[in-house]
């Protein structure tokens, strides 16, 4: 009789149901649908360009650093370029989050059944497929800090050392430091901030020694650097070896510039001179070189604040469309929650440091790094992209914060276990209103993706989903009227940003970036683009109205006005084309004989 429970307490029993959960769930619908929208298209045409030859930063703009790409470029030429392969690999980097997640509320509460519900909760809505390792890099420092923070000083190392598990702690956490500063710069800089407060604050524990303090001090964020440097080293001297080792270097200052102009955009707003049209000027006006001027289609600088916006107090009181009250609830609640638990880790941590309280100290660090963790990826669902996809991106990191945060920080104190209970409890009402919101929108990666998909569509690339008859038929004629035009090593663009449509059809793009939209692109973006289309003359154009901000002049044809009239002018018109999202088809004119020549 005593074995069952003993069994039932064993972490890898639980890790191993938690794993086969995971399989079971994914493999249900990794088949399912395909989204033009998301970064699916994206990150297999640029892992396709790399592994043709192109060279980062300089032939194809990854967006994001190396290592995003670098795992699936592997993939693709040991097995050839294939999208669903592609997002069996994502859905991988998810159950590691899980089990990661699985693992950090087991160190902190030692409650099998409570890890296996957040590793659970973590499986059941993963984020954003082709973005999963947002969440990833989130759990894995999360853990590591946990880890490190947590590590009993009162454990000896070598006679006169800090105790050996914490520089292991640290060169651990150093390593998943590395990799996240080569997968996105942004996450990497606010995760090393997050260490480096974590080693000072550890080496002002009492029990340590001046001189035990001086060696963390000195040494460990020497040995921070020292992994982190060496994790880059490779990377840099095959960028050397390619070319592009100075646009490597200089995408480390062009993350913390471009966070600070978004900021300081976000706070001034656009300046009147550059404000959004709402309805496009006349074909005439665009066309005639003697009637552009400043009156006509303005030049924007980058970074404007026309991005998608917040909803706010008025969207939960005269919600416009179904579940937009709920969703107003789900964006501010993690703000609700994360905010007075910080405030009570940060109290607390200050507490223990003038008690020289060792125990409290550590747990309260612990609670503020974790904490920390969750909200290195809160500026982007929160102030930039603030929907759902973008919340269930944030949310995994969220979860396993919030959870051992509130079992650490009530852990010292006399609370009576209803009061234990209760926090979790309201955990629990968030986390079920989460999962009634999420389950149901498969753009946050959930099993909604199967919905009445049972048609199997075939495209190039290993594009091999399942569609809706509707999406079917749409796709399928989109697909014919761009072969019919079309020939092996055409060009074809897609704006704004719509890889995925080159990566069915095969057909290679030239445009270095593959997304823009009215809030980031360049000045002078239109006069490049269609100087672009008359050198590469595509033989295919394909156009979305789509409001990519949720705004009308986030809509090409309202901020690219010209580009969209010069292609109107010179290209024929094929028809729109709807699968989920409609789209314009414009061809490259055949010459008088009958065969397509240049503009």
């Amino acid at each position: 009789m005593t074995k069952f429970p003993r069994l039932l307490g064993h972490r890898c029993l639980w890790l191993f149901a938690l794993i086969c959960v995971a399989i079971a769930y994914y493999g249900s619908y990794y088949r399912c649908g395909i989204n033009f929208r998301d970064e699916g298209g994206t990150v297999a045409l640029i892992a396709k360009r790399m592994l043709a030859g192109e060279r980062p930063f300089i032939d194809v703009d990854p967006g994001y650093n190396l290592l995003w790409f670098y795992p699936v470029v592997g993939l693709f030429k040991l097995f050839g370029v294939n999208f669903v392969l592609l997002r069996a690999y994502c859905f991988v980097l998810s159950t590691l989050t899980a089990v990661l997640g699985f693992l950090c509320v087991d160190r902190m509460s030692n409650k099998r059944w409570l890890a296996f519900l957040a590793g659970l909760l973590l499986v059941l809505v993963p984020g954003m497929t082709f973005k999963n390792y947002m969440p990833l890099m989130a759990v894995a420092n999360i853990y590591c800090l946990l880890q490190f923070a947590m590590v009993d000083p009162r454990t000896q190392g070598a006679a006169g050392q800090p105790p050996a598990r914490l520089w292991r702690w640290l060169a651990i956490g150093s390593f998943v430091l590395g990799l996240t500063l080569l997968i996105r710069i942004d996450v990497g800089l606010f995760m090393g901030l997050l260490w480096i407060g974590a080693i000072s604050i550890v080496a002002c524990d009492s029990f340590f020694t001046p001189t035990l303090r001086r060696r963390i001090l000195i040494g460990g964020p020497l040995l921070l650097i020292s992994i982190v440097l060496a994790l880059h080293f490779p990377v840099w001297l095959d960028a050397k070896r390619r070319g592009f080792d100075k646009e490597f270097v200089d995408n480390y200052a062009a993350w913390p510039k471009s966070i600070v102009d978004a900021v300081s955009q976000r706070i001034k707003g656009p300046r009147q001179s550059e404000m959004p049209r709402t309805s496009p000027p006349p074909v005439e006006t665009i066309l005639d070189p003697a009637a552009r001027g400043a009156s006509a289609v303005p030049l924007r600088h980058s970074w404007n604040s026309d991005v998608l916006g917040r909803p706010g107090w008025s969207d939960f009181l005269h919600p416009k469309k179904k579940g937009r009250r709920e969703l107003v609830i789900l964006l501010y609640a993690p703000l609700l929650t994360l905010a007075p638990l910080v405030i009570w880790a940060a109290s607390g941590l200050c507490l223990a440091l003038k008690r020289k309280e060792s125990d409290a100290l550590h747990r309260h660090l612990a609670a503020l790094l974790a904490l920390g963790g969750a909200l290195t990826v809160f500026p982007q669902y929160f102030f930039f992209r603030p929907d759902a996809p973008h919340l269930s991106e944030f949310s995994p990191g969220f979860w396993i914060a919030a959870v051992c945060a509130t079992i650490l920080l009530t852990a010292g104190l006399q609370v009576r276990r209803w009061a234990r209970c209760g926090l979790l409890a309201l955990l629990l009402l968030h986390a079920s209103l989460y999962l009634n919101q999420m389950l149901a929108n498969r753009y946050s990666g959930t099993i909604d993706a199967k919905r009445n998909r049972r048609t199997m569509f075939h495209g190039a690339n290993g594009v091999n989903v399942f569609l809706t008859k509707d999406e079917f038929q749409g796709l399928t004629t989109l697909v014919k009227v761009i072969r019919a035009h079309s020939s092996t090593g055409d060009y074809l663009v897609a704006y704004p940003y719509h890889p995925a449509i080159n990566l069915i059809t095969d057909l290679p793009t030239y445009e270095r970036s593959l997304y823009v939209d009215n809030a980031m692109h360049r000045r002078d973006w239109e006069e490049r683009a269609i100087e672009r289309l008359e050198h590469y003359r595509p033989a295919v154009i394909v156009l979305s109205d789509w409001d990519i901000n949720g705004t009308d002049s986030s809509r090409f044809s309202v901020w690219a006005t010209r580009t969209k009239a010069w292609i109107q002018a010179h290209y024929d018109y094929q028809g729109a084309y709807m699968t989920h999202e409609q789209f314009e088809v414009y061809t490259k004119r055949p010459d008088p004989q009958g065969s397509p020549t240049g503009i």
